[in-house]
């Protein structure tokens, strides 16, 4: 097309050639010149009809549409979005803080440590002071294992224990019952506090204990060899204590098994088996109770040992079930 034009030009000035064409001369191609002058001034004239021209309105509202449609489909703009973070970022702060406490908690709890014997264990247990505790059967102690760093050296008994106490006067030793408190410094002693009997017991071998109510503001001392008792139906410990060696004995069976009953009653004896056995001992006459015998019970060996009695001669015994032996006699040997 440009060398169409090009050659009209020409031809208009000086009547050159078509350069498609081998033939010269302006009247040998006059009807084509026309023809094609005609095209090309319509679609000259009809450029701007065929151009583009943006519909600002409309492309406006489209746009809008298509914000509203994203936000219905979540697609949330910045301008959204970012509140939304800083809500994310709280709700993580405070998960975060939550669970800070929650762990807190469980560590202070894990400090707590509880030890508990079935009716088969018995345990020896040094606690974090180097105090030395048997746990009898069927017991539970709770302690702080910072124990050695506390102002006060407390712990929970529920059922029997023996303790050796290391002697610190700065930190007194206290042992909480479901009767009341016991406090010493340094000493060995026994503690029988079990719920199915009315009293908390406590027997001194050396040193001095100290019975208090739960509040600490009554307070008895029991020397050494001294037993002291700390009834569940009083509030206060009682003035009275009772130098008892019959019971005393029974500090030592439970955890050797094994006691030399030397110059004992046979009172001792019924009650050793009461409190660390299935067995009974009955006697025929309630006198026979306050007869003194030297002689070793064995308290895995009940029967052999009872037979001992038997053979000397004065007592007789019988099995009347499984569980329980009679002792028969008329009097206590001279």
């Amino acid at each position: 097309m440009e060398k169409k034009i090009q050659f009209l030009i020409q031809q208009w000035k000086d009547g050159a050639v078509d350069p498609e064409s081998e033939h010269s001369g302006a009247g040998s191609h006059a009807p084509i010149l026309d023809k094609e002058l005609e095209t090309i001034w319509q679609k000259s004239g009809n450029y701007k009809s065929n151009s583009f021209e943006p519909d600002v309105e409309a492309n406006w509202k489209k746009f809008q549409s298509k914000i509203q449609e994203d936000q219905a489909a979540g697609n949330t703009p910045v301008r959204r979005l970012i509140p939304r973070i800083w809500l994310m970022a709280a709700s993580f702060a405070a998960l975060l803080l939550m669970a800070w406490w929650v762990f807190s908690a469980d560590f202070k709890v894990s400090n707590i440590s509880s030890l508990v014997t079935n009716q088969r264990q018995i345990k020896k247990i040094e606690l974090p002071d180097h105090s030395v505790v048997w746990l009898n059967k069927n017991s539970e102690l709770s302690f702080d294992a910072n124990l050695h760093h506390s102002k006060s050296r407390n712990v929970k008994l529920r059922g029997e224990a023996y303790f050796e106490v290391q002697a610190n006067p700065q930190k007194p030793f206290r042992i909480e019952t479901p009767h009341g408190l016991i406090e010493v410094l340094g000493t060995s002693f026994n503690v029988r506090a079990l719920k199915t009997e009315p009293q908390t017991e406590v027997q001194v071998i050396s040193g001095r204990v100290a019975l208090m109510d739960k509040s600490g503001s009554q307070r008895i001392e029991i020397p050494a060899n001294f037993i002291g008792f700390f009834p569940a139906n009083q509030k206060q410990p009682p003035k009275s204590l009772s130098n008892n060696h019959q019971i005393f004995a029974s500090t030592e069976v439970w955890r050797t098994r094994k006691i030399d009953l030397s110059g004992r009653t046979l009172a001792e004896a019924q009650e050793i088996l009461r409190r660390y056995s299935d067995y009974r001992l009955e006697f025929s006459d309630p006198q026979l109770a306050s007869c003194i015998f030297t002689w070793t019970f064995e308290l895995d060996k009940p029967e052999a040992s009872l037979r001992l009695l038997a053979r000397t001669g004065y007592f007789h015994l019988d099995k009347t079930s499984a569980t329980v032996f009679r002792l028969e006699g008329k009097a206590c040997p001279k």
